[in-house]
């Protein structure tokens, strides 16, 4: 019993100084799987145990809002890059979490929840939505925008969603796509080529004692944006 509790007292929940170290020094030795071997114990209690900790809370604050996705560690990314996929290095200068229903098609994305926080400030964000657009997708969110054009601009229109996501981020086109009326009251969202929202993080938020807390209560005021581009692409069917 003695030796569990003394086991449980040496889970980190908080980033701290120590992870921002850790990640900087994994972007000077990526070839350096050796390096890694050394400072794994910095890795696990720095960087992986809080976001470990973060995902407990997400598990709590946001898993029936995420039907379909399940919310679990073993979407945390791992430290080392198979030595196949290696262009970039083997040790990892980043750590993320990435939750999203399982791909059943190699040509798309499922929208999906995303935290990342790596080696640069501008490296820190938390995302959801859609990123990855294929042809199918953007074809059935476009008319999804065209038919309900209300709901996207409830949900982008208010306040607490406006404070903390400011809006839809990503690429845009220039002008409306071709089969669409224009000068339309949504013909500027039907320009987006994405369809994802972004909160860039600061050292200083991440190393708050409530950072996961905060991100549970963020990524809720965003759930029924994620809600509507799920709903509006549906899953891959297989023909």
């Amino acid at each position: 019993m003695a030796k569990t509790a003394k086991l449980q007292k040496k889970f980190n929940k908080q980033f701290n100084k120590k992870t921002f170290q850790y990640l900087k020094l994994a972007d000077k030795n990526q070839n350096k799987k050796e390096w890694f071997e050394k400072n794994k114990a910095l890795y696990e209690e720095n960087v992986r145990q809080p976001l470990e900790h973060i995902v407990h809370v997400l598990q709590k604050e946001i898993q029936k809002d995420l039907p379909g996705i399940v919310v679990h560690t073993r979407s945390i990314s791992r430290p080392l890059r198979p030595s196949n996929r290696a262009q970039n290095g083997i040790v990892k200068n980043f750590i993320s979490l990435h939750l999203a229903e399982k791909k059943t098609s190699m040509f798309e994305w499922n929208p999906g929840v995303y935290i990342n926080i790596g080696h640069k400030p501008e490296e820190h964000f938390l995302g959801l939505g859609l990123y990855m657009v294929s042809s199918r997708q953007m074809s059935l969110m476009r008319n999804r925008i065209a038919e309900d054009f209300s709901a996207f601009d409830e949900i982008l229109s208010d306040k607490k969603f406006k404070k903390i996501w400011k809006g839809i981020a990503g690429d845009k086109m220039k002008k409306p796509p071709k089969g669409f009326p224009i000068n339309q009251e949504y013909s500027e969202l039907l320009m987006h080529k994405q369809f994802y929202v972004v909160r860039p993080l600061k050292d200083a938020d991440i190393m708050k004692k409530n950072f996961a807390e905060t991100l549970a209560k963020e990524l809720k005021t965003a759930m029924p944006f994620f809600k509507l581009v799920r709903t509006a692409v549906g899953t891959y069917k297989r023909k």
